[in-house]
C-alpha cells in the first residue's frame, strides 16, 4: 500500500468538508517546484537588485568624473591666468629694482629652489588618464607657482625697506636752499679771504641776503649747537642721518634751542653779520662723514619748490 497524505478543508461552519489523498512522492514534487520557484525568483531578484544598484554607482561615478573633469579644466585655465599674473609681478619687480638701485634678480635666482614633491609611479600610473591633461604635472607646477610667489613676496618686502630707507634718507639729506631770497656770493672751496687776504678754503658758501631774511632747515634732524662760535659769530649746528650735518654762521637771530627736532624748510634763525663778517650774509656748510662737502651738490635750487616747502613747514 502507497504511503499517502490526507489533506481535509472543513467550512467555516463545519457543515461541510472536503478531503484530498496525495502520495508522498507528489507532495514532496509539489513542495520541491515550490521551493526551486521561490528560490529562483530570489536569485533573480537579487541579481536584479545588484546589477541596478551597482550601475547606478557607476552612473553616479561617471557622473562624479566628468564633473572633477571639468573643474579640473577650469583648475588649468586659472592656474594658467596666475602664472601669468606672478610673471608680470617679476616684470615689475625688476622694473622697481632698477628704480630703486637694486640688482635685478636673474631667471636662475627665481628659480632656485622651486620643485616639489614628486609622486611615486604606481601613484602617477592610477592618476594618469583620469583626465585630459598631465595631472602630475599640474600638482608640480602648482609647487612651483607656489614658491615663486613666496619668492616674489619676500623680495616685495625687501623693495618696500629699500624705498622706505631711501625716502628717509631723501628727508635727511640737506637738499633745501637754506635762504629763500639770497644770492650765492662766495662757493665751496680755496679763496682769498675777503678780510684776512690769505687763500684758504672755504668749508662752505655765502649766500648774501638782507638783515633778518629768514634762514630755514635745508634738512630734517636735530639741533647740536645754537649759540656764539669764533669766527662764524651766532650759528646752529644740525645733525642729520646717514652721516650729513649743516652749519649756518652769521645769524643776527636764532629761533631753535639745542636737542630740538627741526623739519626741511622750518624757520631756524635770521640772516646777520655777526662775526667775522663784512656784510650780511649767511655761511653755509655741509659736512658728510665729518668731512665739509660742496653744499651746492646737493642744494635743488628751484625757487617755487622751495617756496611751497617753506610754506608746508611754517
Amino acid at each position: 500500500m502507497k504511503e499517502e497524505s490526507r489533506l481535509i478543508f472543513i467550512s467555516g461552519d463545519q457543515k461541510k468538508y472536503k478531503e484530498y489523498r496525495i502520495t508522498r512522492l507528489k507532495l514532496l514534487t509539489v513542495v520541491g517546484i515550490i521551493l526551486f520557484v521561490v528560490f529562483g525568483l530570489g536569485k533573480f531578484g537579487l541579481d536584479f537588485l545588484i546589477d541596478f544598484t551597482h550601475d547606478s554607482k557607476i552612473e553616479k561615478q561617471e557622473r562624479t568624473i566628468a564633473v572633477l573633469e571639468s573643474r579640473l579644466i577650469d583648475f588649468q585655465t586659472k592656474f594658467n591666468f596666475l602664472a601669468d599674473k606672478v610673471k608680470n609681478i617679476g616684470s615689475k619687480d625688476d622694473e622697481l629694482r632698477t628704480v630703486l638701485g637694486l640688482s635685478e634678480v636673474s631667471a636662475d635666482e627665481r628659480n632656485v629652489g622651486i620643485g616639489g614633491a614628486n609622486f611615486e609611479e604606481a601613484d602617477v600610473d592610477e592618476i594618469s588618464g583620469f583626465v585630459n591633461y598631465d595631472l602630475n604635472n599640474q600638482i608640480q607646477e602648482l609647487y612651483k607657482l607656489e614658491r615663486q610667489i613666496q619668492f616674489e613676496e619676500n623680495s616685495f618686502k625687501e623693495l618696500a625697506a629699500t624705498f622706505k630707507h631711501k625716502q628717509d634718507s631723501i628727508d635727511y639729506l640737506p637738499a633745501l636752499k637754506p635762504v629763500l631770497k639770497g644770492v650765492i656770493s662766495s662757493k665751496f672751496g680755496y679763496r682769498n679771504h675777503p678780510i684776512l687776504k690769505i687763500k684758504r678754503h672755504h668749508d662752505g658758501v655765502d649766500i648774501s641776503a638782507r638783515r633778518g631774511e629768514p634762514v630755514y632747515a635745508s634738512a630734517d634732524g636735530t639741533v647740536r649747537f645754537s649759540g656764539r662760535m669764533g669766527t662764524l659769530g651766532l650759528m646752529i649746528m644740525i645733525d642729520h642721518k646717514y652721516g650729513f650735518s649743516t652749519r649756518f654762521g652769521h645769524l643776527d637771530r636764532v629761533v631753535i634751542r639745542p636737542g630740538q627736532a627741526v623739519k626741511r624748510g622750518e624757520k631756524i634763525g635770521e640772516v646777520g653779520n655777526s662775526g667775522l663778517s663784512t656784510s650780511p650774509h649767511l655761511h653755509y656748510e655741509v659736512h658728510y662723514q665729518d668731512k665739509p662737502v660742496d653744499p651746492l651738490k646737493y642744494i635743488f635750487d628751484d625757487y617755487k619748490l622751495t617756496e611751497q616747502i617753506v610754506l608746508n613747514s611754517n
